[in-house]
């Protein structure tokens, strides 16, 4: 008989593995989790710092790769398929799932008010489940996640016609959405883009990358402005810091576009110079709408998307390294592995 554990945080700075019942698989898909990638959202969650709503105890991880043992009749995956799954758990009946499901009316977030894959074995509606594409390194595919909320920001909110005249863009950040942002826009055909960042650690792996039209400099949003102001077509914000937003509209040549998949709370912003230079600003919240294209990045780029991956945690040592260091080491992802 198969046996359960969950990686759970039961209240802030409370980590442990539990022994579970094995979910009810009854009209849904059963899938045995192999990786579980760590997102800023479980860090905050352990530190007690996660201010969007969230439940206690909670069985983290919403990126996720595994491998299906069954599935019900109608399912787009099948039983030894590699699959992902939505973060966003939506109804797929509402207005809002009728063109952007991570704004349903019923919206649950899987490890994060629900909870989430890191676990042996869970149980996923079909409808939340997509089934990977063939690659060697299937691992790599546990970032499906994360690169669709970039995918989502930039492909699906961005016109496409944005990209045939932009001459230069900047990400704002060089975290694991930061890069996610980079590969997306070379996708998009972007062949001139400037990465920022105040991690030094950081900013050298993007370097070390040694891509054609991609440079990564150790500076901040304000510094950079003295220097590049009116310079960038296109901006993405990928850092979440209020100071690095603000600083957009001066970054921003005129007509530019700017994309926030970081920031969620207020600021002061100068909306006298979007008028002046005749801005658009894009927001998005979720990745639901872009794994099948994350998936493309990630095969595409596998040589430097496995440069994202800078630890990979055995599954039993997980409460260990949250408590001793994953609020310390200045990591981009670290994985944690079930498959032992």
């Amino acid at each position: 008989m198969m046996k359960n554990q969950a990686l759970v945080i039961t209240k802030p700075k409370d980590i442990a593995i539990r022994e579970c019942e094995m979910p009810n698989a009854d009209g849904k898909v059963l899938i045995e989790v192999m990786y579980v990638a760590v997102c800023g959202s479980d860090v905050k969650l352990y530190a007690g710092t996660y201010t969007a709503p969230h439940s206690y105890p909670i069985v983290i991880g919403h990126e996720w790769l595994g491998k299906v043992i069954e599935a019900p009749q109608g399912a787009k995956v099948k039983a030894g398929d590699y699959c992902v799954g939505d973060c966003s758990v939506y109804c797929g009946e509402c207005y809002y799932c009728g063109f952007n499901k991570n704004h349903c009316e019923h919206i649950e977030k899987r490890g994060i008010t629900i909870d989430g894959g890191a676990e042996k074995y869970i149980a996923v509606d079909a409808m939340h489940v997509n089934k990977c594409i063939a690659m060697d390194n299937k691992k790599l595919l546990t970032l499906t996640e994360p690169i669709s909320v970039a995918v989502n920001g930039i492909v699906n909110r961005v016109p496409k016609e944005v990209y045939g005249r932009c001459r230069r863009a900047l990400v704002l950040g060089c975290g694991g959405i930061g890069l996610a942002s980079i590969f997306t826009l070379r996708k998009m055909g972007v062949k001139d883009i400037t990465a920022i960042d105040i991690a030094k650690g950081k900013v050298d792996r993007v370097n070390e990358f040694g891509l054609d039209g991609l440079r990564a400099v150790c500076t901040d949003a304000q510094a950079l402005s003295k220097e590049a102001s009116n310079q960038y077509d296109l901006i993405v914000e990928a850092t979440g810091n209020a100071q690095s937003l603000v600083q957009t509209t001066n970054l921003a040549a005129p007509c530019a576009h700017i994309v926030c998949l970081g920031h969620q709370k207020e600021i002061s912003y100068d909306f006298g110079t979007v008028v002046k230079k005749s801005l658009t600003i894009h927001a998005s919240n979720g990745s639901t709408g872009g794994f099948m294209e994350a998936m493309e990045i990630i095969k595409e780029n596998e040589e430097y998307i496995s440069k994202m991956i800078t630890e990979i945690v055995p599954f039993e040592e997980a409460p260990r390294y949250f408590e001793e260091s994953i609020l310390t080491k200045d990591n981009i992802k670290v994985l944690i592995d079930l498959t032992k």
